[in-house]
């Protein structure tokens, strides 16, 4: 697979470190990414060592659908187009996941909740920026338990079952925990995992900009306009 089908994860996309957030300078030395995956991208080997806990489940999922797709470039280009993407609005995401769960006043929500979001092409999206070739087009708060369901024998279940021990860690980081997203666009599906800030920030943020339960159409909107 060549370099521009990489799948690409938020950190790549966002030129940020996948661990500590640093936003990695234009001019300065690039940050490496993840010899594995190839997704993610640190700033240090010690944030590479601390996110290894949070990062090994995924990481080996995707090293071997990385391997997989290879022999599919045009599959390939398909979801790594659709994980740039999501990459790419993160931050409504994030919010949408927020608000949705009342994060900032029920923080316990995050231990059991997924955001479910579908999405689809638009009719004209040749005509249009990566950015904007995508429109949600639905979605809907699951359990844990739904998600396995929903997921069947697609797979998943590994990066899902590594949750629970993903928010213990991030919350002895100091951090809210880890907001998990299930994106579904046409045949791909994706699990999205957000760290969110110390539960104050969390809280703040909702309470400048709370979407409550409109979050949907506030999601939708911002997308458009981000």
């Amino acid at each position: 697979m060549s370099e521009s089908t990489h799948f690409k994860g938020h950190s790549r996309v966002l030129k940020v470190c996948h661990w500590c957030a640093k936003k990695q300078e234009p001019e300065a030395k690039p940050f490496q990414a993840c010899s594995r995956c190839k997704e993610v991208i640190y700033c240090s080997k010690e944030c590479q060592v601390a996110s290894w806990p949070l990062h090994k489940t995924p990481c080996k999922l995707s090293a071997g659908a990385n391997a997989a797709m290879s022999k599919n470039p045009v599959a390939a280009q398909g979801i790594a187009n659709f994980k740039k993407w999501h990459g790419l609005h993160v931050g409504a995401l994030r919010h949408a996941a927020i608000c949705a769960f009342n994060l900032g006043h029920n923080p316990t929500a995050l231990e059991d909740g997924v955001l479910f979001v579908e999405v689809k092409l638009k009719s004209d999206h040749k005509d249009f920026h990566l950015k904007r070739k995508y429109e949600p087009t639905g979605g809907f708060t699951l359990t844990m338990k739904e998600t396995h369901e929903m997921l069947g024998n697609m797979g998943g279940a590994a990066i899902l079952d590594s949750i629970k021990e993903a928010n213990l860690h991030m919350r002895r980081k100091g951090a809210l925990g880890v907001a998990t997203l299930l994106l579904k666009a046409h045949d791909m599906v994706d699990i999205v995992k957000i760290i969110l800030a110390s539960p104050a920030s969390v809280r703040q943020e909702q309470e400048a900009d709370n979407w409550g339960q409109f979050w949907f159409e506030n999601l939708r909107l911002a997308v458009e306009l981000d």
